[in-house]
């Protein structure tokens, strides 16, 4: 019985670990962040790569940037992007930053790494 029970705690605990993730993803994409951060979270740019990094400190940041604190001239940006994201909305957000999953030699087709003009002429 205890098995059972044990059984049904891992799997729920697993299947709304999914639904956070795709909620994040869906923040992610609806709010612009990639016209910043790109499609993977990889950073365009000079804007940082949001992959991977603890979800603590990303959700640090965004509640920082919700209350209107910056860093510097660059984390302005986020301040409009972040004032209305609520305490669920961050907590998914950074929990699908957090655990994206990127394969190393993926190939990269951002507009940042596509080639431009003629070569130079």
């Amino acid at each position: 019985m205890l098995s059972i029970v044990l059984f049904f705690i891992f799997t729920g605990s697993l299947f709304s670990e999914d639904i956070q993730y795709q909620k994040g993803e869906q923040i992610y994409l609806s709010h612009g962040c990639p016209s910043c951060h790109g499609l993977k979270a990889k950073g365009l740019h000079s804007y940082p790569s949001l992959a991977n990094r603890s979800k603590w400190d990303l959700k640090r940041r965004l509640l920082k940037f919700r209350n209107g604190i910056e860093n510097n001239q660059q984390s302005l940006i986020m301040i409009p992007f972040a004032r209305n994201l609520s305490n669920s909305e961050i907590d998914n957000l950074s929990y699908f930053l957090e655990q994206i999953y990127t394969k190393k030699d993926e190939p990269i087709y951002e507009i940042e790494y596509e080639s431009w003009g003629d070569g130079g002429s």
